[in-house]
């Protein structure tokens, strides 16, 4: 799968996962650490299904271990951001997240890549 696709659902994964959490933070007022799990979870799961109808390969492991530690990270960095300055609107820390779990995503793909021309 070449990175363009790569970068194209994980982009729509987050999108995804920025809407639902901004829908559940603005206009449900839920706190927004709360808030950020379902946005994440269907972020994942956008991002695992274009995956997978891009490649066409249901088995792809490592590709989806990689969206979901990127994932783990944006959630993890949102958190940490908003509870070190809880004064700070949501939107900044989950801005940040989102893009930091977009390098780490294409990096890692990148490097998956790679690995797998240099196998055979």
């Amino acid at each position: 799968m070449r990175l363009r696709s790569v970068a194209l659902s994980e982009i729509c994964g987050l999108a995804a996962d920025i809407a639902i959490t901004c829908l559940l933070i603005f206009f449900l007022t839920v706190d927004p650490i709360a808030a950020r799990l379902p946005g994440a979870v269907s972020g994942l799961a956008t991002s695992w299904r274009l995956n997978r109808s891009m490649s066409g390969a249901p088995g792809a492991f490592p590709a989806n271990a990689v969206t979901l530690i990127s994932r783990i990270v944006s959630v993890g960095l949102f958190s940490l951001l908003q509870w070190r300055n809880p004064l700070i609107q949501p939107v900044v820390p989950l801005a940040f997240s989102a893009l930091a779990a977009l390098v780490l995503a294409c990096c890692g793909h990148w490097r998956l890549q790679k690995l797998r021309r240099a196998k055979g």
